[in-house]
Formats: structure tokens, C-alpha cells, sequence
């Protein structure tokens, strides 16, 4: 009986917490359908643990039709939803801090820039921010250009054999064109270690969401008593020794060539021209950086920038696919400005207007990031409401356009779009982040998938039946089935 008395007394404290921080000191936006006492929407996140995407798609269809912010309540906590793209870059740059959901993230990438406060987040920024300019990716080129080659030949055996998975071939080429590029060393051969590497953190992800919803798995003892813990620590170690082998090779080939002097040009171009891994290894000798540091960047780099642009080039490839008048007009232009089979070379990157017009529609239509978790620190003028500090806030200006099941007409992927002056305010594009905070892989992502689509759409013609794509989402957005196309040779 005592236990009861104690359960319903800590039920009314919570209830009456969340009615305090509803309460608030200024007026909140219009609550999302389905509130209940004590849990709020919690029951509805429960119940589509199962496909999250089509939780949080929920939530932006209510939100949008309340005027673009809303709130709705994870038990006691309060979150603001923004779909108004206006509204959102507001958020976007005063919201910096990431949701405690990333922190979830740490054992794996550490305080890098992905999951790293405020204050560390700018301090690497700003150091980190050199290894992704314009003039060092283009030095890439080649190793792109190189990278999307091995890529068509591989796919060579499906030509004419019907639909298969392409999904595993793209993320394989883009931990190796990281590798390759970003970090300067030789592509990894040890296939079966990519793909367990891939592997890991698929299951990686699908452990951290899952702490996030069952909230029982968040203290060490259970997590250590249902086996979660020792799995996360088993997954953790394949990902740093993958880190691990990066720094090794490239260690190994800095000292070689040091030996040898043939360096000429990274000592005349200076520190801004460096690849990524060698801008943190000259950051750790002038001790900028400690080695533990390095070792976060290089995960998050290597863990959140293969699969997004991996999943990309593959929506970007069913899109393709499913509407063949756009991709003849791509081909068209891959005709006209390299012809037949030349590399892409760093002039005619603007030259692509129309693959570039495809690349972002791609974006639009099925964002890698739909939905992105922000810690409101201190009270956000919007428009009509205050954000009140304490809070947290979702913003998703792209949702309203993904589905889960797609027809075939045409005016639904259009990368007319961004040719006639319909979108005309690109910080609204939040495909790369919004506000402040942005993908600092932007340029990368961009340059890559351009030079891989010029290649693949060259060689093969693609098609692709979008009607049975299924989609869901855990930190980035994912075909559960239905993504597979079929390549003929020749256009």
C-alpha cells in the first residue's frame, strides 16, 4: 500500500513539474495533438520506436499546420518544434549546444565536432576549418575522380542482371575515399575490415537511439547487466582500431617522407593546404591538439561523413533512376561539358549547373539529416514567441517533404527548382545543418557526389522504382527496403 501512496505522489510531482515548465514565463506555441498528464507525448515516441521517422514526420505535419512552431512534451521536458525556415535559422544560430542524446555518442567520437559544448565546438572549428577549404578539396580531384572509376567497375557484374542492393558499394567507396583523400594515405584493401567497420556503426547508431527511448538503459548497471555495455565496448573497439590504422599509415608516410625530403609543396603551401589528418597531426606537434584529440576528430569525420555521403549518392541514384527525362538532361550536360569519359577537373565544377540542380534537389527531397537537436542555454526572441531556457528545441524545415512510400510523378523531384529562382534564400537550405552550426563537410560532400554521378551516369543508365521505398531514421535518414536499382550499360 505504501509503495502505491509513494508511486502516485512522485506521478503528481513530475505532473506538476510539467505543468510549471509549461506555465513558464512567457506564452508558449500551440501545443502538438495527443498532450497526456504526467508522460506528454511520450506514449506517441513510444510507439513509433519502431520507425522514428514516422514519429518525428508526425511531428512536423502538426507543427506545420499550427503555423510552424509548436511545442509538445518528452515527459517533463519541454521542446520547441520550428518548421518555418525563418524561424529556424534564428534557432539555428542562437541554439548551439547539442541535445544530450549526442552525449550518448561520447565513449565513440569523444568531444569531437559532432558532439562537442559550445566552447570546444569553436575552438576546433576554427582550427579544424583550413582542412575543408575550397583549395584543398579541389586538390582531391584526383582522388575523386580516381575513387568513383573503382566504383562503376565494381558494380560492372550487375549490368543487365536485374535489381540489387548498391547501398553497401557506396558506403565501401566513401570510407575509402576518405581515407584516400581527407586523410592522404593509401585506400584501406582490407575489404572484410571496411565492412565490419560500416557494420559497427550501423549497430552503433541503433544502441544510442535505443538508450535514448528506453531510458533504463541509460544507468551503467543495467546496461552492464543486459549485455548492451560490453556490446557498445566491443563496437567501440572496432571503430578506434579502424582510427588507429588511419593515424598509423599516416604517420608512417609523413616520417618516410621526411626521410626522403619529397615534401616540397606542403612546406611551401603551408598549413591551410594540408589534408585533414595532416592538419591535426602538424595541430598535435604544435600542441594544439593532444593525441586523444586527434583521434575524436578523425572518428567523427570518418563516422558521420561516410554515410551521409554514401546515402546521398544512393537516393541521388534512385532518384535518377525513377525519373529518366532527368536524368537524360544530366547526361546531356555531362556530354557537353566533359564528353564521353574525361575526369572532372576544377573548372568544370560550376560548369555543371544542372548535376549541381540535381544534387540539391536530392537534398530537398530526401535530406540525409531531416531533423536536427538543439539545447536551448538562454531565452530565443522568435518572431511571436520567446524559447524558453531550460528547453530544447527540433527543427526540421525540410520534413514536410519526405514520405515514406513514393509515386512516380515527376513534379515531386524537380530539379527545375533551383534553376527558375524558386528557392532564393540558401541559408533556408538546411540539408548541411542550419545556422552556426553547420556541416563543415559541406564543400566535400558537394564536390564528391558531383564528380561520382559524373562518372556513373556516363557509363550506366539507371532505373529505379521509388514507389516501394520504405524510409526510417535513427541520427540520418535510411531505406529499410524498396532502394534498389538496376543499371544497363550505355545511354
Amino acid at each position: 500500500m505504501m509503495g502505491i501512496i509513494l508511486f502516485v505522489c512522485v506521478m503528481f510531482l513530475v505532473y506538476l513539474s510539467v505543468f510549471e515548465r509549461n506555465k513558464g514565463t512567457y506564452a508558449l506555441p500551440p501545443k502538438v495533438p495527443g498532450w497526456l498528464p504526467i508522460i506528454g507525448h511520450l506514449h506517441q515516441a513510444v510507439l513509433s520506436r519502431s520507425n522514428l521517422l514516422k514519429f518525428v514526420a508526425s511531428l512536423s505535419e502538426s507543427c506545420e499546420k499550427l503555423g510552424g512552431v509548436a511545442v509538445f512534451n518528452f515527459g517533463s521536458e519541454l521542446y520547441y518544434l520550428i518548421t518555418n525556415p525563418q524561424e529556424a535559422i534564428i534557432a539555428g544560430n542562437s541554439c548551439i549546444n547539442r541535445h544530450y542524446a549526442y552525449d550518448f555518442c561520447k565513449t565513440w567520437l569523444g568531444h569531437g565536432l559532432a558532439t562537442a559544448t559550445e566552447e570546444t565546438w569553436r575552438h576546433r572549428r576554427k582550427l579544424l576549418n583550413p582542412a575543408f577549404s575550397l583549395p584543398v578539396i579541389h586538390g582531391f580531384l584526383d582522388v575523386f575522380n580516381s575513387q568513383a572509376k573503382k566504383l562503376i567497375n565494381e558494380l560492372e557484374p550487375h549490368v543487365g542482371k536485374g535489381p540489387f542492393d548498391h547501398s553497401l558499394y557506396m558506403k565501401n567507396n566513401a570510407v575509402e575515399t576518405l581515407c584516400v583523400g581527407t586523410f592522404g594515405i593509401k585506400a584501406i584493401e582490407d575489404v572484410n575490415f571496411i565492412k565490419k567497420y560500416t557494420e559497427a556503426v550501423s549497430e552503433m547508431v541503433s544502441i544510442l537511439v535505443s538508450k535514448f527511448f528506453k531510458f533504463w538503459l541509460q544507468g551503467n548497471f543495467i546496461c552492464k547487466l543486459t549485455g548492451v555495455q560490453d556490446r557498445e565496448d566491443s563496437l567501440v573497439e572496432t571503430m578506434h582500431n579502424m582510427s588507429d590504422k588511419v593515424i598509423r599509415e599516416k604517420k608512417q608516410i609523413l616520417k618516410k617522407e621526411a626521410l626522403n625530403k619529397t615534401d616540397k609543396s606542403e612546406v611551401a603551401t603551408g598549413i591551410e593546404y594540408r589534408p585533414f589528418l595532416d592538419l591535426l597531426l602538424e595541430l598535435s606537434a604544435n600542441g594544439a591538439l593532444t593525441d586523444k584529440q586527434i583521434r575524436e576528430e578523425l572518428n567523427t569525420i570518418i563516422g558521420t561523413g561516410f554515410e551521409t555521403t554514401s546515402s546521398q549518392l544512393m537516393f541521388s541514384l534512385m532518384l535518377l533512376g525513377a525519373h529518366p527525362e532527368v536524368q537524360e538532361k544530366m547526361y546531356q550536360e555531362l556530354l557537353t561539358v566533359l564528353g564521353p569519359d574525361r575526369d572532372v577537373e576544377r573548372d568544370d565544377l560550376n560548369k555543371l549547373v544542372y548535376t549541381n540542380a540535381v544534387i540539391m534537389e536530392t537534398l530537398r527531397v530526401l535530406p540525409t539529416i531531416p531533423c536536427m537537436l538543439r539545447c536551448v542555454d538562454k531565452d530565443v526572441k522568435l518572431t511571436n514567441y520567446t524559447m524558453q531556457a531550460g528547453s530544447y528545441c527540433l527543427i526540421f524545415p525540410m520534413m514536410t517533404n519526405i514520405v515514406s512510400t513514393w509515386s512516380t510523378k515527376t513534379s515531386e523531384f524537380s530539379p527545375e527548382r533551383w534553376l527558375n529562382g524558386e528557392f532564393k534564400n540558401n541559408q533556408e537550405f538546411a540539408a548541411f545543418g542550419v545556422g552556426k552550426r553547420g556541416c563543415i563537410g559541406r564543400t566535400y560532400a558537394m564536390i564528391v557526389l558531383k564528380v561520382q554521378l559524373a562518372h556513373f551516369i556516363r557509363r550506366y543508365r539507371v532505373k529505379a522504382d521509388m514507389s516501394q521505398l520504405k524510409l526510417n531514421f535513427d541520427f540520418v535518414l535510411k531505406p529499410e527496403s524498396g532502394h534498389e536499382i538496376r543499371i544497363e550499360r550505355g545511354m
